[in-house]
């Protein structure tokens, strides 16, 4: 828990993250709350752990259970926020899901799984938000992408297409939006220490450390500095960027 709570930037601004339950939307959470927004933290798991973390920043979340794949889900929380608070300031999309399966291994019906959750997501969740952003001349979005898409492997095909998938709707989306005050942009975490990447093969996690300068896995902190400092004012002049979070790795976009 990071010492900012004396210096609060979103004071009286409201900020949504999916995926919060754990792991990095979890960080970005309670870096928001601790810098002063009203955070609604939503997750289709238990968000327990991440409210009672709130009680260190001061400020207590709004908790909803969230289906990012679900349209009608999607359209309960829109109507949560716009009747509560008429206004959204940050969306941080970071819901997703991992596969690890080869080529010969992957079928229509895994691929249309990832891709429901981790690019029609986001991109319903923006439809359903926006106008609650829009008009007021600022507003931050982030994507949370990830950055084996730089990287070429013969597994996880669908997440990494996805994922650049991501990228592209981002920097496509900022072009909609600029006039408007406010910023899109994608976030590319390397490995992170989260529920989604336990479980990895031991040659796996080596190779990835292996080819960053920084020789360890990142916590889930180290991704949320990076959001964190994309929904800060200071950031208003970055936009349609993907942001490599990979402690180094020679891969770039």
């Amino acid at each position: 828990m990071s010492d900012v709570t004396s210096h609060r930037p979103h004071d009286g601004r409201v900020a949504l993250v999916t995926g919060a339950a754990s792991g990095i939307g979890q960080a970005v959470a309670v870096g928001l709350g601790e810098r002063g927004a009203t955070v609604v933290v939503a997750d289709i798991g238990d968000l327990s752990a991440t409210t009672e973390l709130f009680a260190q920043t001061g400020n207590t979340p709004i908790a909803a259970t969230l289906d990012i794949s679900d349209p009608s889900s999607i359209e309960a929380i829109r109507a949560q926020v716009a009747s509560d608070h008429g206004r959204l300031d940050i969306l941080v999309n970071n819901a997703g899901i991992f596969e690890n399966a080869t080529w010969d291994e992957l079928d229509l019906e895994l691929w249309q799984r990832v891709m429901s959750v981790d690019l029609n997501g986001p991109m319903l969740m923006c439809k359903a938000f926006l106008p609650l952003m829009q008009g007021r001349g600022w507003g931050r979005v982030i994507n949370v992408s990830s950055a084996t898409v730089a990287i070429a492997s013969p597994v996880s095909i669908a997440y990494r297409t996805s994922k650049m998938a991501v990228v592209g709707f981002t920097r496509a989306l900022s072009a909609t939006v600029g006039d408007d005050g406010i910023t899109v942009n994608a976030v590319l975490p390397s490995l992170t220490r989260t529920p989604m990447t336990e479980g990895l093969p031991e040659p796996v996690v080596t190779s990835s450390l292996g080819r960053q300068v920084i020789h360890r896995m990142a916590e889930p902190e180290d991704i949320a500095g990076g959001v964190l400092m994309l929904a800060g004012d200071e950031a208003g002049w970055v936009t349609g960027q993907a942001i490599m979070a990979n402690g180094g790795n020679a891969f770039s976009l």
